[in-house]
């Protein structure tokens, strides 16, 4: 073979993607970009300012998205929270080859508390995560950039507080929504039964701490769950912990939590969106016990 025709032969070789890490608590391989998009339901008239983090071919504010497509989750605050509350997890996602995308919700948004007027009403909310997935995997609509990075119509869900009503609730009412990350939720009455009445039930991983001091999480939620579901109880773990801040927290404390959270968050979206099984191991009783004393993870029956 001639000089110029191997360098056209490897010219259509694919490019190496880089070695994604096994662990869940290992940084991704890709460079993360972030944008700032406002989204219009035109049908409800409600416009969601929200951040989206993306595997790129650089770092930084709108930068190339990486060639690809990548599963979607959506990130869902809690009471007078907002969209960018969640970093240590959502950076760390879209490193590992996920869209996330955070929306403020009109509603309890930080800014809105601040003016002392805010809703705790979920019912808006759980709808915008609905259209959220409809806009973002639509190639020729509003979003259209980033819909070309998403794969598939399965969609993931993380929330935390309120917005972790409001992502159940979404899961209820929209069968793509069916991976669930809970972090320290608000579920209403009867909501558990109600999601493992489903077909199929959703995966479901609820994460607390023990000193939390502003909800506990009614035991007949997570009892009535059926497997796949997870809870992972965190000692000392706080509500606001499970955000990118609390001032009733050390630094140190503050990281264990989040590095936690972020482990068994990304182990759970690995395993049931992005389907790959190597990473039902980590989903154990026996991950967590090996993680520390501080930890516990529990299985549904």
């Amino acid at each position: 073979m001639s000089v110029r025709l191997l360098a056209f032969a490897l010219a259509l070789v694919p490019a190496t993607l880089p070695a994604m890490p096994l662990g869940p608590s290992a940084d991704g391989p890709f460079p993360v970009g972030v944008t700032t998009v406002t989204l219009v339901d035109a049908t409800r008239q409600r416009s969601l300012v929200t951040e989206v983090w993306y595997p790129a071919r650089t770092a930084g504010r709108d930068g190339t998205p990486r060639r690809g497509r990548y599963p979607l989750v959506l990130v869902a605050h809690g009471f007078c929270g907002f969209r960018t509350n969640y970093e240590y997890v959502t950076i760390p996602l879209a490193a590992r080859g996920f869209v996330v995308a955070a929306p403020d919700f009109p509603e309890f948004t930080q800014a809105v508390c601040n003016a002392g007027t805010p809703s705790s009403d979920t019912s808006a909310p759980a709808a915008d995560l609905s259209f959220l997935r409809v806009v973002l995997h639509d190639r020729h609509g509003q979003a259209a950039t980033l819909a070309r990075a998403i794969r598939g119509r399965r969609t993931g869900l993380l929330g935390h507080s309120l917005g972790g009503k409001a992502e159940l609730q979404a899961a209820l009412a929209d069968p793509d929504l069916r991976t669930v990350v809970a972090l320290a939720p608000v579920p209403a009455a009867g909501m558990g039964g109600a999601l493992a009445a489903l077909d199929p039930p959703p995966a479901v991983l609820v994460v607390v701490g023990t000193a939390d001091i502003l909800l506990q999480l009614d035991e007949t939620f997570f009892a009535a769950l059926v497997p796949p579901a997870f809870l992972v109880t965190i000692t000392g773990g706080t509500h606001s912990g499970l955000t990118d801040m609390d001032s009733g927290l050390t630094p140190e404390a503050l990281a264990r939590e989040e590095g936690l959270a972020r482990r068994y968050a990304v182990a759970m979206l690995e395993r049931y969106l992005a389907r790959d099984r190597r990473f039902a191991r980590f989903l154990t009783p026996a991950d967590a016990a090996a993680e520390g004393a501080d930890v516990v993870l529990t299985a549904a029956d």
